[in-house]
């Protein structure tokens, strides 16, 4: 059978990023880089520059958006979004350790500083097998192991383990995640530590789209009242011109259309990752534990807010300039309107000189009527004297009184057979 080309990469979509099997204890760093088309041709050499550190020869798995490889003293999870590419160094660890001797500090600090991209997510997490006697799960015990911060926490997969964060950047520029398998299998630990890591991430992409929008909330405001005086003095008859009108109108169309096209992107993204956040959480399935807010409770609290703000001035921008087209669609068919009746004042003169023209032409052939009848009958009288004079019997007053009738008779069709010559050579 004739197969659909991409039948092999439609089929194994489902199977793109696989989550890593974790067995606690064990402990995990977390890197998340925003980066571009050049910065992302540089990954691969990068990476095997990091195998080469290790003297690892054989080359990295690639497993469908993720590659992987066992560096000896670690392992490494490296996965590649649209906007960003992920990095996981995890390895075994002793559960009194937790958060000391990460493992991004068996890396070479060189090849931290020369990643491609640029840092936004960076993350230490601790899965270890439960509280036990080893760790002080209470409130003010858990505090502790994040800086004496605030802890968010919530049972996870209905309770079969538990996680724990600060959402806060520490002194070594990491974040903090603490996991409880309790009765999480290994594959559960691992789905469960990628979807808080994927919660971090994303949340921090949606966010990027905050700092482009507040700044724009005064220029709106400025515009929104400008579009107001505009549509105000469509009102005003004394006000300025409608042709000046249009032209301030058109400049704030032109503003606004520019800034839809520099956030439209942006703001979409944001969208998008801000509903993978409450995907996540909801399967991350979390049940309260008392004393401590949820993961949902803290996020819908702290980031839906930012959201909002991002909708509100996407969606001010597009009222903007649904707006201004309104009003530029007014304006420009009251001048329409105007033009016509213009234009019809013209026709209206352009007519009445018509008639003036005819009348004028007539009363010209009138006259040109009588001027040629009067030379031709004098022109008759000079011939009947002549002839008068030879000796001839002829009454020349008599003949030229005769001749007048018959030659204004001559002349008036000659001019109406010129007038309909020029009738014709005009219309064809």
């Amino acid at each position: 059978m004739q197969q659909y080309p991409q039948r092999e990469w439609l089929n194994d979509e489902v199977h793109a990023r696989p989550h890593v099997e974790l067995h606690a204890p064990e402990q995990l760093s977390y890197l998340a880089l925003l980066v571009n088309r050049e910065e992302r041709e540089r990954e691969n050499d990068h990476l095997h520059g990091l195998c080469r550190h290790f003297n690892i020869t054989n080359e990295l798995t690639d497993k469908r958006r993720g590659l992987f490889a066992d560096l000896g003293k670690f392992r490494l999870k490296v996965e590649r979004h649209e906007e960003f590419t992920s990095y996981m160094f995890f390895r075994p660890c002793r559960p009194e350790t937790l958060f000391d001797n990460p493992v991004s500090g068996s890396l070479p600090q060189e090849w931290l500083d020369n990643l491609p991209g640029q840092l936004l997510v960076a993350a230490q997490v601790a899965i270890v097998p439960g509280s036990g006697q080893v760790l002080d799960t209470t409130p003010q015990g858990l505090s502790a192991l994040f800086s004496g911060n605030r802890v968010i926490g919530a049972k996870i997969a209905a309770g079969a383990g538990e996680a724990f964060t600060d959402f806060r950047i520490a002194e070594d520029g990491y974040s903090r995640f603490l996991i409880f398998t309790h009765q999480l299998s290994s594959g559960q630990a691992g789905r469960a530590m990628q979807r808080l890591l994927e919660i971090e991430t994303y949340r921090m992409m949606a966010l990027l789209a905050l700092p482009e929008a507040r700044p724009l909330l005064p220029a709106l405001k400025e515009a929104d009242a400008q579009l107001v005086k505009i549509t105000a003095a469509l009102d005003d008859e004394t006000c300025e011109s409608d042709e000046r009108l249009l032209e301030q109108l058109t400049d704030l169309a032109g503003v606004i259309e520019n800034r839809i096209s520099a956030t439209y992107a942006r703001f979409n993204a944001t969208r998008n990752y801000a509903s993978l956040v409450d995907i996540r959480l909801e399967e991350l399935r979390e049940a309260r534990i008392e004393g401590l807010p949820t993961f949902s409770e803290f996020l819908n609290r702290r980031l839906n807010p930012a959201m909002r703000t991002c909708d509100a001035v996407d969606n001010w921008l597009h009222q903007l300039s649904k707006r201004i087209g309104h009003a530029n669609q007014l304006l420009r068919t009251r001048i329409d309107v105007r033009r016509e009746q213009q234009n019809l004042e013209l026709l209206r003169q352009l007519n009445r000189r018509s008639e003036i023209q005819l009348r004028l032409q007539q009363t010209i052939e009138s006259l040109s009527v009588a001027a040629i009848t009067y030379a031709a009958v004098s022109l008759v009288g000079l011939v009947m004297n002549g002839l008068k004079s030879l000796g001839l019997p002829v009454n020349a007053d008599l003949i030229m009184a005769m001749s007048i009738p018959v030659i204004g008779y001559l002349v008036y069709l000659g001019a109406g057979f010129l007038r309909e010559a020029f009738k014709q050579d005009s219309g064809s």
